[in-house]
């Protein structure tokens, strides 16, 4: 496993699926999945605004991805509204996680479909599980690894708990909107991430499943 903190691996490979969007950069992926060396991260991790600028070119509108997605990776901004989910918010971040992925028609009205009483008890199933796993991680050593067996199998029922509860929120959708606030402990999977960590050789075959996400957040 790698000795970078995982909360830092958790935010550098977050930044970094917006690079695998370009054909050219998904071979190196799995070397740097694999990577132990803290500036391999952090050297993918600079090359963000980069990335995200080839990624934004090739949209019919660069803008409404910059700025969506300068919001979504505000974490002053997350950590604001840490402890409630409401439609908009929630709204809001499918509409994000459609500018920069495939796009998936129907998704984003879906997602506001769901009543705010109903987005509110699924997120509060969901900060029931993550939040104990955070206080945790604030007890633990500089540097150490919070990649339990307890940790992992919080994230995995905080992610079943969106998937159960919210109409047209999925397992992927799910992660989005936790790991937004919970960056060390849920991954966010994206057909990205699933072709750059070798999962899946095209993205046709990719399964948003539980499964398939336990597989995932333990990287």
């Amino acid at each position: 496993s790698s000795c970078m903190p995982r909360r830092s691996r958790r935010i550098a490979r977050l930044a970094i699926l917006v690079s695998s969007c370009c054909a050219h950069r998904i071979a190196l992926m799995p070397s740097l999945m694999d990577s132990s060396n803290p500036s391999d991260w952090s050297g993918a991790l600079s090359s963000y605004g980069e990335a995200l600028d080839m990624l934004a070119a090739g949209k019919k509108d660069p803008s409404k991805l910059k700025s969506l997605d300068a919001w979504y990776m505000d974490s002053k901004q997350a950590a604001k509204t840490k402890g409630d989910l409401d439609t908009s918010t929630l709204s809001k971040i499918v509409e994000w996680k459609l500018s920069r992925g495939t796009f998936r028609p129907g998704l984003l009205q879906k997602a506001q479909s769901n009543d705010e009483k109903t987005v509110r008890h699924a997120y509060s199933l969901a900060l029931a599980e993550l939040m104990p796993v955070e206080q945790s991680d604030g007890k633990r050593a500089i540097g150490e690894d919070a990649a339990s067996a307890d940790a992992l199998a919080a994230a995995t029922r905080a992610v079943k708990a969106m998937d159960k509860n919210l109409f047209g929120v999925g397992p992927a959708t799910a992660t989005a909107v936790l790991a937004r606030v919970f960056p060390g402990s849920v991954a966010f999977m994206s057909d990205d991430a699933m072709l750059g960590c070798g999962f899946f050789s095209r993205a046709a075959e990719i399964k948003y499943d539980m499964k398939n996400f336990s597989r995932f957040n333990e990287i």
